[in-house]
């Protein structure tokens, strides 16, 4: 019921929320690759999912009497564990400020706020987060710290290095993804020692054919 419960949103606001802020984070992807990332949603789903009822009925609930009882629906938790690794992987761009006084002279500096390109990013999530509290918080906050947990290897090793098979995700087995590279390139290699290159173009288009090709396997890898 938890593992069903945290895929459902039943506020249309939320949903907006929640797919603005994945949005944002797709870098991630475009960092880890579509294994690892999908690896990672998978692994940390059940905690993500379980935890939070977890905490609530075992510790809050009893000590706050019964104030704490409601726990919203919905992928916040894993949302806020991709969240903790986003914060921690990517880095700002630029920062701005954002003034809250004017100038008085043409040296000194506005009060103001400091912000950056990642500063979107957290605004979105802090919407997910103070949406229905304390529910909200509560679940954004055990998610932020199995992130954490993941992120500094507190979890078990085999835990974290487990992958989802390639086939999966649409790649090619290990196998055969070399097999395939070692017969482009030993063709590549006939090629070049029957006919020769032409000209220095055509060495070059080998040469950059090669290293596609290399760089298509390592991409896949993870």
């Amino acid at each position: 019921m938890a593992l069903q419960a945290s895929l459902e949103v039943v506020d249309l606001a939320e949903v907006l929320f929640a797919a603005l802020t994945i949005y944002h984070m797709r870098i991630i992807e475009r960092i880890w690759g579509s294994r690892k990332f999908a690896s990672f949603l998978f692994t940390l789903y059940p905690s993500t999912s379980l935890l939070p009822p977890l905490i609530l009925a075992l510790i809050l609930r009893p000590l706050s009497l019964n104030i704490i009882n409601y726990l919203p629906s919905g992928p916040t938790p894993l949302i806020f564990a991709l969240l903790a690794q986003y914060h921690a992987t990517v880095p700002h761009v630029y920062k701005y400020r954002v003034a809250t006084s004017t100038l008085t002279s043409s040296a000194s500096c506005p009060d103001g706020i400091l912000l950056s390109d990642k500063s979107i990013t957290y605004l979105l999530a802090s919407q997910l987060a103070f949406s229905q509290l304390p529910g909200s918080l509560l679940a954004a906050s055990i998610g932020w710290g199995i992130g954490i947990a993941w992120r500094s290897d507190i979890l078990p090793e085999k835990f974290m290095g487990w992958r989802l098979p390639t086939w999966i995700i649409g790649g090619r087995r290990e196998g055969e993804g070399f097999e395939g590279l070692r017969r482009r390139l030993e063709g590549e290699g006939r090629a070049s020692g029957v006919e020769g290159p032409n000209s220095a173009d055509d060495a070059g288009r080998q040469r950059r054919g090669m290293g596609r090709a290399i760089l298509d396997q390592f991409r896949g890898a993870f």
